[in-house]
């Protein structure tokens, strides 16, 4: 399966094999993301945390190059075309220091973003998975068959996680500690607090198909409580949105050219600023709207 690693210039999988080279680095660099062993986990990336790191460093390494290639590039340019001047000088550290530093930082905390990512697709299914279980474990059926036809079932990242457990059990590791190991390395909080609930109706020889379904209601209306709470927020949010890409271009332009008039203040730069300063407070704006959707199965 390819490693995902958000790898610049060189193959994820040269960076894995040179960053052996420069892994006793790594640990001075740990503290910059301390939860990175546990993201690398929750986000399914089979990788060493001390080799993620070092594979960063390579990465970060040849991006400095890069950005060392633009940096002489436009000096020379601006040499050549008589441009140089401080401002140019200026983009010379950002370029090679900057935007490897940025780059770096965002590198560590990649896998975290990948773990809230398959949160996102957990929480989309596991009401659906969880109703299986219950239905076929209310029919009758063995709690580890259940589990196999979500791990064969369209649960999308759910199935997958129940596919490894099977195969832990099937090797002879045993059912309550192969559940104890899903519910440690999936990043949602639901199923993770679906499967403790389980487990423990399974040791104790409670009624687990009575469990699931306290179980899944709870989920639904836990999953119900955030869309409430979502909705609530979008008020104030479109409130927000309307002000500024609507009252403040129109209404703030026109006292900021009348105020620039008396001052004798030139406005045109000012209007020539405001289209991608909208265009970019729209994106920002979507992609705020788009995060905080909770993720609804129900």
């Amino acid at each position: 399966m390819e490693t995902k690693i958000p790898a610049v210039m060189i193959s994820p999988e040269k960076a894995l094999f040179f960053g052996k080279k420069v892994k006793k680095f790594a640990p001075a660099f740990k503290g910059l993301s301390p939860s990175l062993k546990q993201d690398l986990v929750q986000a399914s990336m089979d990788i060493d945390y001390l080799d993620y790191i070092a594979a960063g460093i390579i990465v970060t390494l040849v991006l400095v190059g890069l950005m060392l290639a633009v940096a002489g590039l436009i000096l020379l340019i601006a040499i050549k075309k008589d441009l140089l001047t401080i401002k140019i000088e200026a983009i010379i550290p950002v370029l090679v220091i900057v935007v490897p530093a940025v780059y770096f930082l965002y590198f560590l905390n990649f896998p975290k973003l990948q773990a809230v990512k398959r949160t996102k697709l957990i929480e989309e299914q596991v009401v659906f998975a969880t109703r299986e279980i219950m239905i076929k474990v209310g029919s009758g059926v063995p709690v580890f068959n259940a589990l196999l036809d979500v791990a064969n079932g369209d649960y999308g990242v759910v199935s997958d996680e129940f596919k490894l457990a099977i195969e832990e059990i099937e090797s002879g590791v045993p059912q309550e500690d192969a559940l104890d190991h899903l519910a440690r390395r999936v990043p949602s909080q639901s199923l993770r607090r679906t499967i403790d609930i389980m487990l423990n109706a399974i040791k104790s020889g409670s009624d687990v198909a009575g469990t699931l379904t306290l179980i899944n209601d709870m989920l639904i209306k836990k999953q119900q409580s955030d869309m409430k709470l979502y909705a609530g927020e979008l008020t104030p949010m479109s409130m927000a949105y309307m002000l500024i890409s609507v009252v403040v271009p129109s209404l703030g332009m026109s006292v900021f050219v009348i105020l620039g008039s008396l001052a004798h203040f030139n406005t045109v730069d000012i209007i020539y600023i405001i289209p991608p300063f909208l265009l970019t407070f729209q994106i920002f704006f979507m992609g705020m709207v788009g995060n905080r959707r909770p993720s609804i199965g129900v």
